[in-house]
C-alpha cells in the first residue's frame, strides 16, 4: 500500500479553549501522523503520531462553530485510551474511509 496525505488542520482543545494548527495528515501502513507546516511547525505545532494498532475508531463529528454558528464536519480519531483527536480535512468522509480500509475495517 502507498502512503496517503491530506492538507489538514489539527483542532486542539484545552479546557474550554481551542486552537488550530495547519499541516498535513499522513497515513502510512503502520501510523497516522500529523505534521505541522509553515510557521506553525516552528511556533505552535506539535506533531502527532499514533500506531494504527492503537486507533479504536474513526468517524465524523458535526460541530457548530464561529460567530455565525456554522455546522462543520471534522474527522474524529478515537484512540485505545478513549482520547479523541480532531482534524479538519477537505473530505472527512473519504479520509475516514481510507483510514478504516488501512485498519482492515476494524474501526
Amino acid at each position: 500500500m502507498s502512503d496517503l496525505s491530506w492538507q489538514a488542520t489539527r483542532v486542539l482543545r484545552i479546557g474550554k479553549r481551542s486552537g488550530a494548527v495547519r499541516g498535513h495528515l499522513e497515513l502510512t501502513d503502520t501510523h497516522l501522523r500529523f505534521r505541522p507546516a509553515g510557521v506553525a511547525s516552528k511556533l505552535q505545532g506539535t506533531p502527532f503520531s499514533v500506531q494504527l494498532k492503537h486507533v479504536a475508531a474513526v468517524g465524523i463529528v458535526e460541530e457548530t462553530v464561529g460567530l455565525l454558528k456554522r455546522t462543520r464536519q471534522r474527522l474524529c480519531v478515537t484512540l485505545g485510551d478513549g482520547s479523541e483527536q480532531f482534524f479538519e480535512v477537505g473530505r472527512p468522509d473519504e479520509v475516514a474511509e481510507a483510514i478504516r480500509v488501512r485498519l482492515g475495517g476494524r474501526a
